[in-house]
């Protein structure tokens, strides 16, 4: 840990386990969660039901023999990692489980786990790959049939106010996670990409509220004691399914620190703030459908992710760039060949792994960024 803060100690613990202290905490009290994947579902509408979203994942997982029994070998090891974790009993704590067709490999999760005695899951939601009109209005459907089973499965009402008062709880966060990445801007940074990293992942495990609490006092901690690190090399990390503390201790070599994650946690989480004016039902759909960052998956956005890119790197002065894909994922393969010819013609660094969701063949990883980190440190003259 770089600065004493038990802010920061409590957001890595919460961010590097899903089964954290603060949840289990906030469970005993009575208190409700639903699961969901990926930053692309609308948790407002959630929290509006007096619900904490809980990103669904598998970090804690030790293996994929059970998960086996349902999926091929060509499905990623994020989806097998998860499944097993819930197939071991230890998503039961969830009260619900909503999910959209992120791709192929992720919404087999929902599938299989319908299957299974007392299984979670309530909804399946469809969220459009491309931007039209008629997309949109197909996505307000969408979320107002997410709203009705939302209400159904947690016997309550969703009304707008209490959409307003979610969409303020969230912006609150955004804003808060945006003011500790505009500290990582400076010459010196405040964080390491671990520590950033499971900050952020913090934000999708434990009650927004609490969680907002600890960013300001994180923040109070960090504007007290200054930036800890001047970084020899500065990466900005782009990828998917990166919520696992040991991965990023591979990519911090040799001086090297990643001052910023463009992932669906990372600055794409807080970057643009939901509209508080208006119907707020439809400032979620604004914000969901166009206004946040693109994602990979969505059709004819590949220009305005790349034009974010190299905002990024001009923002965060970034020396160099490390791009992962799991195994067997076609949209992080994709968006790979895309960042390399639009970085090549730069003459940026850049570099790409293949991964497996849980980091196997560590030393392979670790030579392979020790090299790049050299050859960046060349070109820098350093």
């Amino acid at each position: 840990m770089t600065i004493q803060s038990q802010a920061l100690k409590a957001l890595i613990e919460v961010g590097s386990n899903p089964y954290n202290a603060e949840l289990q905490n906030f469970i005993r009290k009575g208190g409700k969660t639903c699961g969901f994947l990926f930053q692309e579902t609308p948790e407002e509408i959630i929290t509006a039901a007096g619900v904490v979203p809980v990103y669904i994942r598998g970090t804690k997982s030790e293996g994929t023999e059970m998960a086996e029994a349902y999926f091929r070998q060509l499905t990623c090891n994020y989806v097998r990692n998860t499944f097993n974790e819930i197939l071991d009993d230890k998503w039961d704590f969830l009260d619900g489980a909503v999910f959209y067709n992120l791709c192929d490999h992720a919404r087999r999760i929902f599938d299989n786990w319908q299957t299974l005695p007392d299984n979670k899951t309530y909804h399946f939601m469809y969220i459009p790959k491309k931007r039209s009109d008629l997309s949109k209005d197909f996505y307000r459907q969408e979320i107002k049939k997410l709203i009705e089973a939302t209400e159904k499965h947690f016997g309550v009402e969703i009304t707008k106010e209490k959409l307003s008062e979610a969409i303020k709880l969230h912006n609150e966060m955004r804003r808060l996670q945006k003011e500790i990445y505009d500290l990582q801007k400076e010459e010196k940074v405040y964080l390491d990409g671990t520590e950033l990293a499971m900050v952020m992942m913090a934000g999708v495990s434990m009650p927004r509220d609490k969680y907002s609490d600890l960013l300001r006092t994180l923040i109070s901690d960090l504007k007290a004691q200054g930036p800890q690190i001047e970084p020899k090399v500065r990466l900005l990390y782009t990828g998917g399914h990166a919520d696992n503390p040991k991965f990023f201790d591979l990519l911090e070599q040799q001086g090297a620190v990643v001052v910023a994650g463009n992932d669906s946690f990372g600055t794409r989480a807080c970057d643009v703030l939901v509209s508080e004016e208006g119907d707020p039902l439809e400032a979620i759909i604004g914000y969901y459908y166009q206004q946040k960052p693109a994602a990979t998956r969505q059709f004819g956005t590949h220009e305005e992710r790349l034009a974010r890119l190299d905002q990024l790197i001009e923002n965060y002065r970034i020396d160099g760039i490390i791009s992962s894909r799991l195994f067997m994922c076609d949209i992080w393969a994709f968006e790979q060949f895309l960042m390399r010819n639009h970085l090549q013609k730069k003459n940026f660094p850049l570099l790409e792994l293949e991964v497996d969701y849980n980091p196997e063949g560590e030393g392979q990883i670790r030579t392979r960024v020790q090299a790049f980190v050299e050859s960046v440190c060349d070109k820098k003259n350093i």
